[in-house]
């Protein structure tokens, strides 16, 4: 299933606990633990409360482990914003790699787009991040650069799909970027309206419009 919680993070926590773990995999282990607690957390009680004594807590290690791994808790929120992207990037990877070179189909870039934002938190904790960095002069340029970098790679996926639809040339990138962003507007929307079958039957007339 797209977009659930990094497996190869956890495979990594459970080889520290079997085995004799070295120095690295301590540490790879014990940033793993706070990173998926921080994106637990801001999934479940939202970017505002979450706090570091809370992840802490959550990840099950010190006060003092967290600040010799993430000094600061903007430093710490930083990296689960840099790590919500890169799990994006890896699915995208995946996604890419079972196509073996096949040309996409709009439509099928689409149906990925909205699996992506349904099938898991991770969507909806980058709205909270998003919602945050507004007022947050701190946040924002990490914010600016992952998202900029999470659109160029839905934008690829795009430019992978055929370039006319009917007689009339259009650009499928632009298609895409503009799904992506009526995709994050009916994730925040979920959050006081929860009918995910309106929400689905609103997308399929935006499919039939778009292509």
């Amino acid at each position: 299933m797209l977009w659930q919680v990094n497996q190869d993070s956890k495979r990594m926590i459970e080889a520290v606990q079997t085995e004799r773990p070295t120095q690295e995999q301590r540490t790879d282990a014990m940033r793993a633990r706070l990173l998926e607690a921080t994106l637990d957390l801001i999934a479940e009680e939202g970017w505002a409360q979450t706090s570091t004594q809370k992840i802490c807590k959550r990840a099950g290690v010190s006060r003092g482990a967290q600040t010799h791994h993430f000094p600061t808790k903007d430093s710490l929120l930083i990296a689960a914003v840099r790590e919500i992207v890169a799990r994006y990037q890896r699915d995208l990877d995946t996604v890419a790699d079972d196509k073996n070179g096949d040309d996409w189909r709009l439509e099928q870039v689409f149906d990925f787009l909205w699996d992506a934002c349904f099938e898991g938190n991770l969507l909806n904790c980058w709205m909270q991040v998003m919602v945050a960095a507004r007022t947050d002069k701190a946040l924002q340029p990490a914010v600016r650069e992952t998202d900029s970098t999470a659109l160029a790679a839905m934008r690829a996926l795009g430019d992978k799909c055929e370039p006319r639809t009917g007689s009339r040339k259009t650009c499928a990138a632009d298609l895409v970027e503009l799904t992506v962003y009526l995709l994050r507007g009916m994730v925040v929307q979920s959050g006081v309206h929860p009918d995910q079958e309106e929400r689905h039957r609103l997308f399929e007339l935006w499919k039939k419009l778009a292509l």
